[in-house]
């Protein structure tokens, strides 16, 4: 008997750009069951458009919101969350489905944590800037790291075009990760996440990108004027 494939759904708050690039992808589009968002976003349209069933949670509260997503978690039998919630899950759902929600943060944790790693990055000068893909712990943005991303910070080079690509690599990231999960390779031991069979050859991504889909990807970027509010669309 063949193994069953993994099945994910998105968790939104937001504008779901991330999510609206990658549904394009066939591979990523099999795997979705469905989006469950927390309150009415751009993300709900994008999803509809991509003709993937959305569920949305208005409820009053955080605890609330995530007893409605366990039940709907185990009612569909979903295996693991792609997470852009914008709130930080209950004990409850962490532990009922440890290592299980993957959290895309714009930024080289542990450094710049919370809401705008991107921005606070910039705002301090780094000289680095990157992505991380994790799973979920105790505490927001501390999470057990799966994979990274980094790029350099170019003297003079415009915010807008950082930042878009840094979403580029989130993208590609995401892909990567679910091929992954769906080849059964992810292996975690305490804290530490392992990749089996995977490569350290690149210095952009780490471990190293394998996916087509994921490499060959490209995303045109902004335009030369792009304004402060096409950034905060990117999450």
């Amino acid at each position: 008997m063949s193994k069953k494939s993994p099945r994910f759904i998105f968790v939104v708050s937001t504008a779901g750009s991330i999510m609206n690039q990658v549904l394009e992808i066939a591979s990523i589009r099999e795997v979705i069951h469905s989006v469950v968002a927390d309150q009415q976003c751009p993300a709900i349209e994008k999803a509809r458009k991509h003709g993937v069933p959305v569920t949305v949670f208005d409820v009053a509260s955080n605890d609330e919101f995530c007893d409605e997503l366990c039940k709907y978690m185990d009612k569909h039998d979903i295996d693991y969350v792609l997470s852009f919630y914008t709130k930080f899950y209950t004990e409850k759902i962490r532990e009922k489905f440890k290592d299980r929600i993957i959290n895309f943060h714009p930024s080289l944790l542990p450094a710049f944590k919370g809401m705008d790693g991107f921005g606070d990055g910039i705002a301090y000068h780094t000289k680095i800037i990157g992505t991380t893909v994790e799973l979920i712990k105790d505490v927001m943005d501390e999470g057990k790291i799966v994979m990274q991303s980094a790029c350099a910070v170019e003297p003079g080079q415009a915010k807008e075009t950082m930042r878009h690509r840094i979403f580029v690599q989130q993208c590609k990231t995401l892909i990567q990760v679910v091929q992954w999960i769906k080849e059964d390779r992810l292996t975690v031991h305490g804290n530490n996440v392992s990749i089996r069979g995977a490569f350290y050859h690149d210095i952009e991504f780490s471990p190293s990108l394998e996916s087509k889909e994921a490499i060959k990807l490209e995303i045109p970027g902004p335009a030369p004027h792009a304004s402060a509010t096409g950034l905060k669309a990117l999450a």
